[in-house]
């Protein structure tokens, strides 16, 4: 008997070890097909969350409101498009054409100052080359056919996802072992809240930092003002560190104009961020999920380090989901413990 024990215990540890390896692998090899999947649950959770207010609202079955949701984003998208995208083109045109003028005007100004200048010099060069344009554009649009797949893989994913949700937690209990069940179970719970949670405080804080910047950029009569504002908006959505490397393109091309329109950019953007992150954000907290600065900002540097982009995009949802899952993990274990003691003698 113990020998028999003796033999499958080893090969029950290289089994273990062969699946922690090919998972790892795995995800070496396709952590962007995982981060598009994880952005699809993130999508799930939105329609879901937005269906279900619906059916409170009007009183609709569930499945009618998600499709009524699924097609008025659709509709939504495809007008917006339709009447955005000729305006960023021409602003995109204008800019391409504008640009070697901005960045050696740019450089003119601050080449007396030590370090921007020695930056600027190093970066901008003497002339504008069309070659490298025309490669970095054949790179942005191979760039653009990944992105534009991954959305469609994540749409997809999101409405399957939102259609029937409990089928995917029946499917995730069924490969827990029957002892986690009730862990799993609660950090799925968990999980899903929380996400849910932050997501929509995120969207919020988003949509204020794109409209007002926007507006203020028009105001200051700064080019590319709704492409940036779009950009500004959307780069929101990573806590922190968005707000940081959205400020960047405007201040450049507001210091291009004069230097009292680059002040002036400068000091718009951040009181608009300061109204984000002081005012805005924390009254969100209260309905949503707010974590400690520097621990988000410490995730982001760590998967920004090691998957690059997409780590630092969705750094902050995968730091709710692991501290979302610790947390069921440790209630279910206490709440266990404290069962348990009571039905003691």
């Amino acid at each position: 008997m113990n020998d028999a024990a003796s033999e499958r215990n080893p090969t029950r540890l290289f089994a273990i070890v062969f699946l922690v390896v090919l998972l790892s692998t795995a995800f070496v090899l396709a952590f962007k097909m995982f981060f598009v999947l994880f952005a699809g649950v993130l999508f799930a959770l939105l329609l879901r969350t937005a269906a279900a207010f619906v059916c409170r609202v009007i009183r609709l079955p569930y499945g009618v409101a998600l499709t009524v949701l699924v097609l008025a984003g659709i509709a939504g998208s495809t007008v917006g498009a339709w009447l955005l995208v000729p305006s960023v083109e021409q602003q995109l045109e204008e800019l391409g054409r504008d640009l070697p003028k901005m960045m050696t005007d740019l450089r003119n100004r601050f080449e007396s100052t030590p370090i921007v200048g020695q930056v600027l010099s190093a970066n901008t060069g003497n002339h504008f080359d069309p070659k490298s344009a025309g490669r970095a554009a054949l790179g942005a649009l191979g760039g653009s056919v990944a992105v534009l797949s991954g959305l469609v893989i994540t749409f997809f994913i999101g409405v399957y996802g939102a259609a029937q949700p409990e089928s995917y937690v029946k499917a995730a209990l069924s490969v827990a072992p029957r002892r986690y069940e009730r862990y799993v179970e609660r950090a799925l719970h968990e999980i899903a809240h929380n996400l849910t949670r932050w997501l929509w405080g995120r969207i919020l804080a988003m949509a204020f930092v794109g409209t007002t910047t926007s507006i203020v950029f028009h105001l200051l009569h700064l080019p590319l003002a709704l492409t940036l504002g779009l950009l500004a908006g959307l780069l929101t959505f990573i806590e922190y560190a968005g707000a940081i490397l959205s400020a960047v393109p405007p201040v450049l091309l507001g210091f291009s104009q004069s230097s009292t329109t680059g002040l002036a950019v400068f000091i718009a953007y951040v009181v608009l961020h300061v109204i984000e992150g002081y005012v805005l954000t924390p009254l969100l907290a209260r309905a949503s999920v707010h974590l400690p600065p520097a621990l988000t900002l410490a995730a982001q540097a760590l998967l920004g380090e090691i998957v690059g982009v997409l780590g630092l995009t969705f750094s902050t949802p995968l730091f709710v989901v692991a501290v979302s899952a610790a947390k069921a993990f440790r209630e279910e274990r206490e709440h266990t413990s404290t069962r348990d003691d009571t039905s003691s003698p």
